[in-house]
């Protein structure tokens, strides 16, 4: 840790126990943070107002007029920055485009913690936080959370009360449907999915979605779920604010999840689709035949040879990502004739037949598959599984599903990973 961070966030941590007393309390610190009422209509996130603390906002003459949502649940992960920052680290906040800032522990074990976190890979790479935002701190971009609790992992825990989190509500798909979420109206748009077991909020929900409505929820946010962002807010009371009475861009518009993605583009097939920077990215070009192909007058290195200059190294393009994989196999392929794409070979276990519907060049489309369970038991990624596939009509085939790992599970998979890969078969294009 280098002095200046250190000293940044026990002062922070000392004034944060010297404020008033409030109604809001984080974690088990007892972390007190001030807070101004918010009048009926008065919406705490005016696009010409400045943020403070979690507590208050400022308008343009300096005069504290509203409160932020608490710090809660708050996905993202911990990077170190370059040699040279005036800071050590940073938190990036997903999805990617939502920001980053300055994070410390309000312990020397929640530091620690967040120091563990550094530039760590999946799994594991991404954690939940809770904790005090303070934006009149010298950090990184000039804001810093100090975080008062921090978990990871795909089992849910107790629920943090929701009380009037302001924002739009979009569509998102994750995993093998339609979520709505809400993207908060705030200098860090987080996003949240939402639900309710109350038909009627549930069909308000899905009315005001994508409407471009500003709304306050209600509710409880459950955190380590299979869900966008890894959490879920339970809807029990959604208000509806006046059209105007906030002035600021909506944060769908400008949030796109494959923004800074790179391209591979497959010039002898014809295709091209974005992928995350951390995605790796690995070619196949033919790994043998069938024994009765074999032509009069060549042998099999003669033949192999001729396989490679007809079809290339690009047969198999694979793309692993996380916990996850997507196997496209080009039409020459066709039942992985020459090489194998994607994983082979599951043991003894229990096979059942799933099917999904997914969004793929621009339309929704059907796909079928299966889940896996080991008959030893067990929730690793090698123990319970998932592999879906389709084909195109000309014989291109698609594959993707959950790496076999053993220090990772399946909600792990779904939580953290699907969704990434059926956002890259989303941007799958035909070129020629």
């Amino acid at each position: 840790m280098q002095l200046t961070k250190k000293t940044i966030w026990k002062i922070v941590l000392i004034l944060a126990f010297l404020l008033p007393l409030s109604c809001n309390t984080f974690g088990s610190l007892d972390v007190q943070v001030e807070t101004t009422p918010v009048g009926a209509t008065a919406s705490p996130f005016p696009a010409t107002a400045t943020l403070v603390t979690n507590g208050t906002f400022k308008d343009e003459s300096g005069q504290l007029i509203a409160v932020a949502p608490p710090v809660a649940g708050w996905l993202g992960y911990v990077e170190t920055l370059p040699e040279g920052s005036p800071f050590d680290d940073a938190l990036v906040l997903s999805p990617e485009g939502t920001g980053s800032l300055g994070v410390a522990g309000a312990t020397t074990e929640l530091e620690n913690e967040i120091v563990g976190l550094r530039d760590k890979e999946e799994p594991g790479k991404f954690a939940h936080f809770w904790g005090k935002l303070n934006c009149e701190i010298e950090d990184y971009n000039g804001c810093q959370l100090l975080v008062t609790k921090l978990r990871y992992g795909a089992t849910a825990t107790e629920g943090d009360q929701v009380a009037a989190w302001q924002g739009k509500l979009m569509s998102h798909t994750f995993n093998s449907g339609l979520s709505s979420v809400l993207v908060l109206d705030y200098r860090f748009p987080m996003w949240f999915s939402v639900d309710s077991n109350d038909m009627d909020i549930k069909s308000q929900i899905e009315s005001l979605r994508d409407s471009g409505a500003v709304v306050r929820l209600w509710g409880e946010l459950l955190t380590g779920i299979p869900d966008v962002n890894g959490s879920r807010i339970q809807v029990n009371r959604i208000e509806v604010i006046t059209e105007g009475s906030v002035v600021a861009p909506p944060a769908e518009a400008t949030i796109d999840p494959t923004e800074g993605w790179l391209t591979y583009t497959n010039e002898r097939y014809g295709y091209q689709f974005k992928y995350p920077e951390t995605a790796t990215i690995s070619e196949q070009g033919p790994l043998g035949f069938p024994t009765d192909d074999l032509p009069d007058g060549m042998d099999t290195e003669q033949y192999m040879i001729a396989l490679q200059e007809q079809y290339g190294n690009t047969l198999c393009v694979s793309i692993k990502y996380s916990l996850g994989f997507i196997g496209i196999s080009a039409p020459p392929n066709s039942g992985y004739k020459y090489a194998p794409c994607g994983p082979t070979g599951l043991g003894a276990g229990e096979v059942m037949s799933r099917a999904e519907t997914i969004l793929f060049l621009g339309q929704p489309i059907a796909v079928n598959g299966f889940e896996f369970n080991a008959a030893g038991g067990g929730n690793t990624l090698d123990a319970q599984t998932e592999i879906f596939n389709f084909i195109l009509e000309d014989g291109t085939q698609f594959t993707y599903g959950a790496l076999p790992r053993t220090d990772a599970t399946y909600e792990d998979y779904l939580t953290k990973t699907k969704d990434t890969l059926l956002e890259i078969l989303e941007t799958y294009e035909i070129t020629n």
